[in-house]
């Protein structure tokens, strides 16, 4: 078993690497990864799948006036793993480029700058031009290596005349497959406390105990996964994302790399992706697998771009669509389902790379049919590779696709640039049985890998929208359920692992329920005795959410007994516990005046405006609320979802789904 092994070799590495600095203190950094003025990427702990290809950068820094000796040397040597031994004989360290047969760059020099401090950064928003520490650099990189015998191998960078930087690295086998195919379903920032109000809302329950349960309570195994980022305790859903695709911790934004100090963000030190290392798969373990894409998002957004992108910065999206049929390994994915139409036209409100017609590039180039609305996307019956984009961004959710669908009345939403409204979305259950069928058709044989994404439940929990949140979280549960009657009706039920999770959490919960008609019996000034609407303890009874007719949605989400709900992490806003029915919230808008040079949020006066005031718990530039520290649930069922049980790292759940699948190069 991968994880046995891994621990294995992991403890092995733990033990070399005792006397390696740990995480510095602090919130500035110079370089993630980086607390001295030698760095290595990967950089110490870092794990690797044998025969997975990666690439490796050393800088070499210097603050202010000095400058970087460009002398500097790396070296690599196998510590332990198995009976065979260093490839050069015994343990000693060899040079980088000499044991990994890769010629290096040739040597590359820049300058940055950075904040070592929050006094230097925030004299620097407004306007001390010397508040930031300048940074010389020189640096090597070596690109497309690869390691393919498991083991511990210590690597050494040398400069500034004998100084050291010393970077264990794990290298974990490659294992038969268990699975033929992986369904990964990623509720974006959802937490279990959003599960359980989820639950609450939508399954009838008698004297406290529920008549039904979710889709994802029914899973036999249920894990946890720490979410830290390389270089901080809270994450990004582009790092998140990119470490159950790549096995690596990055930085936050950063897509499929580890992040540099150089200007590109194009070219930072990759790590081959789970999709990449499928569609080269050997034909030992089952041959060149399908890859399926979808969510509710726009198609280059964190999380589904993290399946097919390498770039440090996530909101390069023109470049990121581009990546998936123009990459140097392109994952061209057989199905890729979603919004983010702007990003594919160069018409009234495009944005795509270069005014490229992506629309016509994907099908020209690859072979794509492409759907634009929900209709055409459930009567397409073929079998080419399939690009449906519903929305000019990300597609509106649920509440408003299904009950306030007056929302959808926005000019310009449509995906094709012609100015209409994107009146036809899909539901994720659509997109994800329809992703089913095509993998089924092309790859059923090979197998496949899915991620298919609700979005929402973290893009409406920033801006404090909980009831859209949890309205995608039951869309979410409901996809689930499809997905594994369409499993089982196909008999692929037993040879497809589903994974249901999150990237990283928010800070949300329950604590109690509100009565909003006596809420709503006092104007904006009685802040106390609106606040004793809420009940808690033996007082907070039950909401009045029901859901008579079963599609596992409340009837009405304008009721009188709704939940006192809220966040840890939040800008200052009013709350007033009741659904918005006339589009996402607001919670916060700029100042119209400040003698600071950035921009200072308050409560939004069109926002619950009868509601009761909340200060600010996140500092006066933050608009919406922000990720929160939790580890995040894992349920998983069929084939190999034994291994996801207990505490995780998430870099761990690539090496997972690796082994299930039989990815991997072994010498």
């Amino acid at each position: 078993m991968v994880k046995v092994v891994s621990i294995a070799l992991l403890s092995i590495a733990t033990a070399v690497s005792a006397v390696a600095a740990l995480d510095p203190a602090g919130q500035f950094k110079r370089l993630g990864a980086c607390p001295t003025l030698g760095c290595v990427f990967p950089p110490d702990s870092a794990e690797f799948l044998a025969g997975a290809r990666f690439d490796v950068r050393v800088e070499v820094h210097a603050e202010n006036d000095d400058k970087p000796n460009p002398n500097y040397s790396l070296t690599i040597e196998k510590l332990h793993g198995g009976n065979r031994d260093n490839k050069h004989g015994k343990p000693k360290a060899v040079d980088f480029s000499k044991w990994s047969k890769v010629a290096p760059s040739t040597q590359e020099s820049w300058d940055f700058t950075y904040y070592k401090d929050a006094s230097a950064y925030w004299k620097a928003q407004d306007g001390d031009k010397n508040a930031a520490t300048p940074v010389h650099v020189a640096s090597t990189a070596w690109r497309s290596v690869a390691i393919k015998e498991p083991g511990t191998y210590k690597v050494v960078l040398t400069y500034n005349d004998g100084k050291k930087t010393e970077a264990i690295w794990t290298v974990n086998p490659v294992s038969r497959r268990k699975a033929k195919n992986v369904l990964l379903f990623i509720g974006d920032g959802m937490t279990t406390a959003m599960i359980t109000a989820a639950r609450l809302i939508s399954q009838p329950h008698t004297n406290g105990k529920y008549k039904k349960h979710l889709h994802m309570d029914q899973f036999p195994h249920l894990g946890h996964i720490m979410t830290h980022s390389l270089d901080s305790l809270i994450t990004d859903s582009a790092n998140s994302a990119s470490a159950y695709n790549t096995g690596h911790k990055s930085s936050a934004g950063a897509l499929g790399v580890y992040p540099d100090s150089s200007l590109s963000p194009f070219d930072d030190p990759k790590q081959e992706l789970l999709a990449e290392l499928l569609r080269r798969r050997s034909k030992r373990n089952g041959g060149a697998g399908g890859v399926g894409i979808v969510t509710t998002a726009e198609v280059q957004d964190a999380t589904p771009a993290a399946v097919y992108s390498h770039i440090r910065n996530r909101d390069e999206k023109a470049h990121i669509v581009d990546q998936m049929i123009h990459g140097p390994n392109p994952v061209v994915a057989d199905v890729l389902l979603g919004g983010g139409g702007k990003y594919f036209h160069s018409k009234t409100g495009g944005k795509s790379l270069n005014g490229t017609d992506y629309y016509a590039a994907y099908s020209s180039e690859r072979g794509y049919k492409i759907v634009n609305d929900r209709t055409a996307l459930l009567n397409y019956k073929g079998s080419d590779p399939l690009l449906g984009v519903f929305h000019s961004g990300n597609l509106d959710v649920w509440l408003d696709r299904n009950v306030y669908k007056q929302n959808l009345n926005k000019a310009g939403t449509d995906p094709t640039g012609n100015g209409q409204s994107a009146l036809d979305q899909p539901n994720l259950d659509d997109m994800v049985i329809k992703s089913l069928e095509l993998l089924n058709k092309r790859h059923r044989k090979e197998g496949w890998f899915m991620l298919a994404e609700a979005a929402s439940v973290d893009k409406m929990m920033h801006p404090l929208d909980y009831d859209r949140a949890l309205a995608d979280l039951l869309e979410l549960d409901k996809s689930i359920g499809k997905a594994k009657e369409w499993l089982k009706k196909n008999n692929l039920d037993k040879d497809t692992l589903i994974l249901a999770t999150a990237d990283h959490a928010h800070s949300f919960d329950v604590y109690g329920s509100v009565d909003t008609q006596y809420f709503n019996s006092f104007d904006e000034s009685e802040q106390i005795e609106k606040r004793n609407s809420i009940g808690t303890y033996e007082n907070s009874g039950w909401p009045s959410y029901f859901d008579a007719d079963g599609d596992g949605f409340p009837d009405n989400w304008d009721v009188r007994y709704t939940l006192a709900a809220g966040t840890a992490g939040f800008p200052t806003h009013r709350e007033d516990f009741q659904v918005n029915i006339n589009g996402t919230r607001v919670p916060a808008v700029a100042k119209s005046s400040s003698h600071h040079h950035f921009e200072v949020y308050e409560a939004n006066p069109a926002d619950a405006p009868h509601g009761i005031n909340k200060p600010g718990t996140l500092g006066g530039t933050e608009a919406v609320g922000v990720h929160s520290l939790q580890d995040v649930p894992i349920f998983a069922s069929g084939p190999g979802a034994e291994l996801f049980s207990g505490i995780q790292d998430n870099t761990e759940i690539f090496h997972k789904i690796a082994h299930v699948l039989g990815l991997g190069e072994e010498n």
